[in-house]
């Protein structure tokens, strides 16, 4: 019994480590979206997409690049950069909720302006779920897992509402 309850908490853990990676990849995606939408108001859709996955790619690499410089474990180095590389994926994650409504606006499914409000809406709504998610994996009641998904979606607010005045 004792091995399954390590299973289950080392996957806890690693689910746990996954939703802050993946909330860590949603803000810094939500903050660029929302300057470079006020910065720039006439990118098309395809452009806020390739500007997204550009930034997302580069800050997976920095993270890596930070964990390798101060892992002082065994390995080699190119053991030590794939295991960073596979803890710090999920802040690649947020380029697939955030990067449909950029590529519906690409496509002309709908229109530049709308793929781009929709990207910031779908934003803060993935903030929502994966701080309500990390709560609710803690052992959270409900409504502390609410608290939680208020809070995360807040987050994302705020950054669009500073990004809006800047």
């Amino acid at each position: 019994m004792e091995a399954g309850t390590a299973r289950a908490n080392r996957w806890r853990h690693r689910f746990l480590s996954h939703t802050s990676r993946a909330v860590y990849g949603t803000i810094v995606a939500t903050a660029v979206i929302a300057g470079t939408n006020v910065a720039i108001t006439d990118w098309d859709s395809g452009e806020f997409l390739a500007t997204l996955i550009v930034t997302l790619v580069v800050l997976w690499f920095a993270e890596i690049y930070s964990e390798v410089l101060g892992d002082r474990g065994s390995g080699s180095l190119w053991r030590r950069i794939r295991r960073a590389a596979g803890e710090h994926g999920p802040v690649l994650e947020p380029v697939v909720p955030l990067g449909i409504p950029l590529l519906l606006g690409t496509v002309g499914v709908i229109d530049e302006a709308t793929a781009v409000l929709l990207t910031l809406v779908v934003a803060v709504l993935a903030l929502a779920t994966w701080g309500g998610i990390a709560a609710r994996q803690r052992g959270a009641s409900g409504l502390m897992t609410t608290g939680a998904a208020v809070t995360s979606a807040l987050l994302g607010v705020i950054i669009i509402i500073l990004k809006t005045f800047h």
